[in-house]
């Protein structure tokens, strides 16, 4: 249950990293690239948490799998 309010939280800070550069680097578009890391930032914790939520959910799986595999070979006897 943690893994995924790490996840969502992972999801509202990147949006909110990549709006505040969209922002930024509407309102200053200088030479100034701070806007660009923080709309980097945003897309990276996104990626984060994407590979967070393949790893729980591959995780599961594996469970999942592992549960059927003794009843399969109780089957087969």
């Amino acid at each position: 249950m943690i893994d995924r309010t790490i996840e969502k939280m992972l999801y509202k800070i990147a949006a909110l990293l990549a709006i505040v550069g969209i922002v930024l680097r509407m309102l200053q578009p200088s030479d100034n690239y701070q806007g660009l890391y923080l709309i980097l930032a945003g897309h990276i914790l996104g990626v984060i948490g994407i590979l967070i939520y393949m790893k729980r959910t591959n995780d599961m799986e594996q469970e999942q799998r592992n549960a059927q595999e003794p009843v399969q070979q109780l089957e087969k006897k």
